[in-house]
């Protein structure tokens, strides 16, 4: 995949939830969270991690410019602190067979998350819930205030 403009990868890029939180911050689409009427999220497993490295790698002018997500979206920071863990995780974790960036990788069993970035990632995304206002009831169940925007939320572990 060659180099690409923001607005060829919206259209024609990987595109999920956690990289389209990038791409409206990076493009100023939101400056702030409460512009945000959309679903906007962190990655939740390493295929949303991944579709998050391709825009970067698209475009890595960005990659500097990650810690703008966290200053609009606070549950970003640690996901921005662990990026570079995160980015040799998932090479480690794709497959030899898969084209990413003409580059060889390991050979890994197809959605199998192994050297635990799938776990690494589900610690993170429990510091962001936190970050983000929401209360740890019991493990992986989180609410918010009744008077906060947002409802009741469960955490799959």
């Amino acid at each position: 995949m060659d180099r690409m403009t923001p607005e060829e990868w919206i259209v024609n890029g990987e595109v999920g939830v956690s990289s389209k939180t990038i791409w409206a911050v990076m493009m100023g689409v939101v400056t702030g969270k409460q512009e945000c009427n959309w679903r906007h999220d962190t990655p939740k497993d390493p295929d949303d991690f991944k579709r998050c490295h391709k825009l970067i790698m698209a475009i890595p002018e960005w990659r500097p410019r990650l810690p703008e997500v966290a200053a609009v979206f606070p549950k970003w920071i640690p996901f921005i602190r662990e990026w570079d863990k995160l980015e040799k995780m998932l090479i480690d974790w794709l497959v030899e067979t898969e084209t990413y960036w003409g580059l060889p990788y390991r050979k890994r069993k197809r959605f199998q998350f192994t050297d635990g970035m799938y776990e690494f990632m589900q610690q993170l995304d429990h510091e962001a819930m936190l970050l983000d206002g929401w209360i740890e009831d019991a493990p992986g169940c989180y609410h918010k205030d009744r008077n906060s925007n947002a409802g009741i939320g469960v955490l799959r572990k």
